[in-house]
C-alpha cells in the first residue's frame, strides 16, 4: 500500500464519538497555480527541479447536521485570472462550479474556515454571501500590513486592488488560538507559513483528518515524523513553524495538503476513490 493509500485508510480514532458529528470531507479544485517550482512548495530542497501545476482547494465538510467550508480558492476568472487554465475556459467561478457539483447552494454556508488571508485562499469568499468567516486575530494583524515581500499574495498595499478579505470584513469571527466550531470540527492555530496561519481538525468515522492549509502544501512536506518534515518554501517565521510541526506529530491525525494534485485521487475523505 503507497503512502497516499495508507494515509486516507489507515488512521483511526483512538476514541468512539457521536456519529452524528462525523464528516465526510469532500477537496474542491478552485483554481491552479500554473507551472509552481516544486521546490519553492520545500524548502532548501530539490533546487531548480520538476515543476508541478498545484491546485488551490477548499474543502467541503458534511455531517448530519452542519456542513462547512474551509478555505475559498482563488475567486473568479475576473478577479483572479492566472489561476484559470485552458482547460477552464468556459467557467467563470470555479468554486461555484465545485459546489454545484455537490447539490450546494453558496447562500447556504453559514460557516467558513479560513486557513489563512493569502489571495489563493481567500479569494472565492465575497461568493458566500451569508457566511460568517472564522480566522485568527494574528492572520487579520497581519493581513493588515504585512512584510514587503508578503503585500501582493495578501493583495495589501496594491494600487486598484481591493483584497477579498476586506469584502468580508464585518463578518468574520476573529479568534484567538484554538477553538470548536461546530462538534466535530475545531480550528488550531499552527503558525509559520504566516504568523496567524490556522488548521482545521476535522473527527470522520475513521478517526481524526486535520486539513493544514499551506502549512503543509504537498505530502513531501509532511512524511509522517517531525524529524523528516520540510517547511513551506513561503514562510514567515521558521521557529514557529518547528512548534507547529512538533504539534503535528503530537495530533495522530491524517493529514490533507493544500496544494497536492494527489488530493483529488480520491473523491471525499475518509477514503472514497474517483470513478
Amino acid at each position: 500500500m503507497d503512502e497516499r493509500s495508507k494515509l486516507a485508510n489507515d488512521n483511526t480514532s483512538e476514541h468512539t464519538s457521536d456519529p452524528a458529528n462525523a464528516f465526510t470531507i469532500h477537496p474542491l479544485n478552485c483554481g491552479t497555480i500554473r507551472n509552481h517550482e516544486r521546490s519553492g512548495f520545500l524548502y532548501r530542497t530539490d533546487c531548480g527541479g520538476g515543476r508541478i501545476n498545484a491546485p488551490c482547494i477548499a474543502w467541503l465538510l458534511r455531517s448530519q447536521n452542519h456542513t462547512l467550508l474551509v478555505d475559498t480558492g482563488p475567486g473568479t476568472r475576473r478577479h483572479a485570472a492566472r489561476f484559470y487554465s485552458d482547460d477552464d475556459v468556459n467557467q467563470e467561478d470555479l468554486l461555484r462550479d465545485e459546489l454545484a457539483r455537490l447539490d450546494i447552494n453558496p447562500s447556504d454556508l453559514t460557516h467558513v474556515i479560513l486557513t489563512h488571508l493569502h489571495n489563493d485562499h481567500v479569494g472565492g469568499a465575497p461568493l458566500l454571501t451569508n457566511a460568517r468567516f472564522y480566522v485568527q486575530e494574528a492572520e487579520l494583524k497581519e493581513a493588515v500590513w504585512p512584510v514587503p515581500f508578503q503585500r501582493p499574495i495578501y493583495e495589501t498595499n496594491q494600487r486598484g486592488k481591493i483584497p477579498s478579505w476586506v469584502e468580508i470584513l464585518d463578518r468574520m469571527e476573529v479568534l484567538e488560538g484554538d477553538v470548536e466550531i461546530v462538534p466535530g470540527v475545531r480550528a488550531l492555530l499552527l503558525p509559520g507559513h504566516t504568523a496567524g496561519s490556522q488548521g482545521v481538525l476535522v473527527n470522520t468515522a475513521e478517526g481524526e483528518f486535520l486539513i493544514a492549509g499551506d502549512l503543509v502544501p504537498l505530502y513531501e512536506n509532511w512524511p509522517g515524523t517531525e524529524s523528516q518534515a520540510i517547511p513551506n518554501g513561503n514562510h514567515t517565521d521558521l521557529r514557529a513553524y518547528a512548534a507547529s510541526f512538533k504539534r503535528l506529530a503530537a495530533l495522530n491525525a491524517t493529514i490533507l495538503p493544500a496544494h497536492e494534485p494527489r488530493v483529488f485521487d480520491f473523491k471525499q475523505y475518509p477514503s472514497c476513490r474517483c470513478l
